[in-house]
């Protein structure tokens, strides 16, 4: 009877070839679910960050029937400057600023609106000091609705971890080159120093015209993805030039990049290689910078940790997805001055009177 029971009680258990037969299932069904639930996050994320895009587009729609036209993309807001008592911002401020009240943030715009006096005694203007200043609070403000959920927090600006408040949406700044925010002619909707858009203005219709469109954070030196190549000549006669710079999405080691400026790593950076990208090189293409800084004019490209493209919110609300494959057109050409523009479809949506005709991603 006892050896009986001992039998039984042996058969019950598992053998090592059972068990490891066990394993190698488990394994295969693992492997083959992994693609799977990494494809539902990125649908998951390209669909919050679209969410973003639209309420950053129903934000601006609603600042312009507030101030009958958009918010420049580099406005005239202070008139002080680091030297002076109190600080201001020397103009280098971005339009996003006036954006807050119109995506929940009416608290922080109303904090920033007024003069503002840090722990140390400093007394800021509206809206803030210098782009560059950690101090102030708003520049370490993060900002869910300025965050791509697929974006990482990448390369601090100055490496300065003070600075928290990051950007993963840019202005479109058109088909231009030189568009250092100085222009009085800006191709996009946006551009130009304190220059705002009506709605009016965009001849080419507003569902073919993009207002806003991801624009990532460079997560190690040699990332495409938010930084820019130093000081690359001719970009206004041949922007094929600046493709030139890197490969697989890394700048090459003979090319000088600005990493102490991540393109994305400041929501309030006003200057057009920060707050803006153009239409020009497909999306995730090298940005090339005039200047070591970015403080010039130059070529600056839409981005994303989305799988094959960008997403775009157009002047009708709509969002689109914009493939790495989109038509560019001529990429040897100059740049336009005006009149359609040679870069093709992706250059055709980012103008806002340029006479091209419908056209889509």
């Amino acid at each position: 009877m006892q050896t009986s029971l001992s039998r039984s009680r042996r058969r019950r258990g598992f053998t090592l070839i059972e068990l490891l037969v066990v394993i190698a299932i488990i394994a295969i069904l693992i492997g083959l679910l992994l693609p799977a639930v990494q494809k539902v996050r990125e649908a998951a994320s390209r669909a919050s960050c679209q969410n973003n895009l639209k309420q950053l587009g129903l934000g601006l729609m609603t600042y312009h029937d507030s101030a009958n036209g958009f918010p420049p993309s580099r406005p005239n807001s202070s008139t002080g400057t680091r030297n002076t008592n109190p600080v201001g911002n020397e103009n280098t401020i971005s339009g996003l600023i006036y954006v807050l009240p119109y995506i929940e943030q009416g608290p922080l715009y109303q904090q920033m609106s007024v003069n503002w006096t840090s722990p140390a005694g400093t007394v800021y203007l509206p809206f803030g000091p210098p782009r560059d200043f950690n101090a102030y609070f708003g520049w370490q403000t993060d900002i869910k609705t300025f965050r791509c959920p697929a974006a990482p927090n990448g390369l601090y600006y100055g490496n300065d971890q003070l600075f928290a408040g990051r950007r993963n949406y840019a202005f479109c700044l058109g088909d231009s080159v030189n568009n250092n925010n100085t222009t009085t002619s800006p191709r996009g909707v946006f551009g130009g120093f304190n220059i705002s858009t009506k709605l009016g203005d965009i001849t080419d219709g507003t569902s073919n015209t993009i207002l806003m469109a991801d624009k990532a954070n460079a997560v190690d030196s040699r990332d495409v993805r938010g930084l820019g190549a130093q000081s690359i000549t001719g970009l206004d006669t041949n922007p094929s030039g600046c493709l030139a710079t890197a490969v697989n999405g890394q700048y090459l080691t003979t090319v000088g990049v600005q990493t102490g400026r991540p393109l994305g790593a400041l929501w309030h950076n006003g200057l057009a290689a920060h707050s803006g990208f153009t239409t020009i090189l497909p999306p995730n293409s090298p940005s090339c910078l005039s200047d070591p800084y970015g403080d010039q004019w130059g070529i600056y490209s839409a981005s994303s940790y989305h799988s094959g493209g960008v997403n775009a919110v157009m002047g009708d609300g709509s969002v689109r997805f914009v493939s790495n494959n989109i038509n560019t057109g001529t990429l040897t050409a100059p740049q336009p001055t005006g009149g359609q523009s040679p870069y093709g479809v992706w250059g055709a949506m980012g103008t806002k009177s340029g006479g091209e005709p419908g056209t889509s991603p």
